[in-house]
C-alpha cells in the first residue's frame, strides 16, 4: 500500500487545491484593493466630516457670535438708549470658535484667513471693551465706527473661510464620487476576471481530468472479453488516474494468466475427454470380448454335458464342469464391473450421512470377505482401537470404500499371504491403510490406477476392468479426503486413505432429506 502511495507522485487533489488556489488568491487581491479604496473614501470621508465640516461650524459659530456683538451694541441706538454691556462668554465663545477654526487647517488659503481673523479679534476684543458710555451719542464715536467696520470685516473673512471650506468639502465629495466610481469600475473588471479564470480553470481542470478517465473507459470497453489478449494502457500521469491505469494493467496481466490458465484446464479436460472416450472405447470392446469368451466356453461345456453327458467319461465330465464353474465366475467378476459403472454414474447424487461406530463399521464390511481369505489360505488382520471416536460417513458408500480395497488384495494376494486393515486418529483426520503381499502393480500404471475405463494387463486376466478404484476415490473425495497408493511388483500393495472428522448431523438432516 505504501509503494501504491508513493506512486503516486501528482495526486489530482493537490492540482485541484493548486488550480483553486489562483481565484483565492485574486479575490483576496480584490479584497485588498477593495479595502485600500474603503480606506480611501473613509479618508474622504473623514477629511470632510471632522476637518471641513469642524471648521465650518467654527466659523458659522464665530460669525453667530460677531453678530450678536454687533447686534447688542447697535442697540444702543435704540430709545431709550442704555448701556449695552457685552458679556465676557460671547468674547470667550468667539475666541473658542477662532481657536477651533485655527486648529483644523486643511484647505489652501485658511491659514491666511484665520491668521487675519486672529489678528482682527485682539483688535476687535480691545474696540468692543473700549466702545463709550451710554450717554453719548454711538455715531460721532469713532472708535464705535472702527468696531463695526472691523466686525463687518471680520463677518466677511469668517463668510470666506466658510467659502473655503465648502469648496473643499464640495471638492472632496467629487472626489469621493470619483474615486467610488473607479473602485466600483475596477472591481466589477476584477471579479470579471476571476470569475472567467475560474470558469476556465475548472474547465480546464475538468477537461484535464475527464478525458484520461473517458480514454480509459473506452480502452476498458474495447477491451475483448475471455480471448486471453488484453491492452497494455499507456500511463499518463502520475496521479491517481495514472495509479488507476497502473491497476488495471495489473488486473489485465492477472486475468492473462487466468485465461491461459483456463484455457489449459479445458484443454486438459477436453483431453481427458478424449482418453476416456478412448478408454470407454476399449472398454467396451474389451468387455464384449471377455464376455464372448467365458460365454463361447460355458455354452460350449454346458452343451457338451447336456448331450453326450452320460456317455462321457466322468473325469472329462469334473473337467467340463469345473470349467463351466470358472466361466460363470468371470462372468460374474465382469457383471459385478458393469454395476460398478452404473454406480460410478450415480455417485454424483449426495446422500445424508450418519455418524458410527467405525469398528462396527468395518466388522461388518469384512464379514463376508473373511470366508473368502480363509477358503483361499489368506491371513485378515484389522487394527482398529478401541478409543476412536465415532466417524461421520455415508453409511451406504463408505463400506463399499472398505470392500472393494480388501476384496481387490484378495483377488491379487496368492495362498499363504497376508492382508492388513488399519485405522487411526491423526489430528482431525481418521487415516485408512490396507495393505498386502500380493503381486503389487507395475510402476508404469500407478499414475492412471485411479482412471475411469482404464485396464491392465493383470486385472483383464483375473476377469475385471478396473473401475472399482475409480469408484473408490470418487467416494473418498465425496467425504473430504484423498487416496493414494504404493506398490512394487512381488512385494504387495497398500492404499492409504484419510477423511476429516466431522461434526455429528442432526438426524434426518443430511442433504437429501424431505
Amino acid at each position: 500500500m505504501d509503494s501504491d502511495a508513493q506512486a503516486i507522485k501528482h495526486p489530482i487533489r493537490h492540482k485541484i487545491f493548486l488550480v483553486s488556489l489562483v481565484p483565492t488568491l485574486a479575490l483576496l487581491a480584490a479584497a485588498l484593493l477593495n479595502h485600500q479604496y474603503l480606506n480611501s473614501l473613509g479618508d474622504s470621508a473623514e477629511r470632510i466630516l471632522s476637518k471641513n465640516y469642524k471648521s465650518i461650524q467654527a466659523a458659522q459659530e464665530a460669525r453667530k457670535a460677531l453678530e450678536e456683538i454687533r447686534n447688542l451694541r447697535l442697540e444702543r441706538m435704540l430709545p431709550p438708549r442704555a448701556a449695552a454691556e457685552i458679556p465676557r462668554e460671547m468674547l470667550q465663545a468667539l475666541q473658542g470658535s477662532l481657536d477651533i477654526c485655527r486648529a483644523n487647517i486643511t484647505e489652501p488659503g485658511e491659514r491666511e484667513l484665520i491668521d487675519r481673523l486672529v489678528d482682527g479679534y485682539a483688535r476687535y476684543a480691545t474696540l468692543a471693551g473700549a466702545l463709550p458710555a451710554a450717554d453719548r451719542h454711538p455715531w460721532n464715536d469713532e472708535a464705535f465706527a472702527g468696531f463695526l467696520a472691523l466686525s463687518a470685516e471680520m463677518i466677511l473673512l469668517v463668510d470666506d473661510l466658510v467659502a473655503v471650506n465648502e469648496a473643499a468639502m464640495e471638492r472632496a465629495d467629487q472626489d469621493t464620487r470619483h474615486l467610488a466610481r473607479r473602485a466600483q469600475r475596477h472591481a466589477a473588471v476584477l471579479f470579471g476576471i476571476i470569475i472567467s479564470a475560474i470558469l476556465a480553470l475548472s474547465y480546464f481542470l475538468s477537461y484535464r481530468i475527464a478525458r484520461p478517465i473517458m480514454k480509459l473507459a473506452h480502452r476498458l470497453s474495447g477491451a475483448p472479453e475471455g480471448r486471453g489478449v488484453y491492452p497494455q494502457l499507456r500511463v499518463g500521469a502520475q496521479d491517481e488516474i495514472g495509479f488507476l491505469t497502473h491497476a488495471f494493467n495489473r488486473l489485465f496481466r492477472r486475468l492473462e494468466q487466468y485465461d491461459r490458465h483456463r484455457d489449459d484446464i479445458l484443454a486438459a479436460e477436453k483431453e481427458k475427454v478424449r482418453r476416456g472416450e478412448e478408454a470407454k472405447g476399449r472398454f467396451i470392446a474389451d468387455i464384449s470380448h471377455q464376455l464372448k469368451t467365458p460365454m463361447t466356453s460355458l455354452s460350449m461345456s454346458v452343451g457338451m454335458l447336456h448331450s453326450r453327458g452320460d456317455r462321457l467319461d466322468p473325469r472329462k465330465t469334473v473337467r467340463l464342469v469345473a470349467t463351466a464353474h470358472d466361466d460363470c465366475n468371470r462372468l460374474a467378476a465382469l457383471i459385478n464391473e458393469l454395476v460398478d459403472l452404473s454406480r460410478l454414474e450415480a455417485m454424483a447424487r449426495p446422500r445424508p450421512k450418519e455418524t458410527l461406530d467405525i469398528t462396527q463399521v468395518i466388522r461388518e464390511c469384512l464379514a463376508p470377505l473373511r470366508k473368502q481369505a480363509e477358503a483361499k489360505g489368506l491371513h485378515l488382520a484389522v487394527d482398529v482401537p478401541a478409543d476412536l471416536p465415532r466417524v461421520t460417513i455415508d453409511s451406504f458408500r463408505f463400506p463399499w470404500v472398505i470392500t472393494n480395497l480388501v476384496g481387490n488384495a484378495l483377488r491379487y494376494t496368492d495362498r499363504g499371504g497376508r492382508i492388513a486393515l488399519a485405522v487411526s486418529r491423526q489430528g482431525q483426520r481418521y487415516y485408512f491403510q490396507c495393505s498386502d503381499t500380493g503381486s503389487g502393480i507395475d510402476p508404469r500404471y500407478l499414475p492412471h490406477i485411479f482412471d475411469r475405463f482404464t485396464q491392465f494387463s493383470e486385472r483383464g486376466k483375473s476377469g475385471t476392468v478396473g473401475l472399482g478404484l475409480a469408484i473408490v476415490k470418487d467416494i473418498i473425495e465425496q467425504h473430504g479426503g484423498d487416496v493414494a497408493v504404493e506398490s512394487l511388483p512381488g512385494k504387495g500393495t497398500t492404499f492409504t486413505f484419510w477423511i476429516p472428522i466431522l461434526e455429528e448431523e442432526p438426524h434426518g438432516q443430511g442433504p437429501d432429506h424431505r
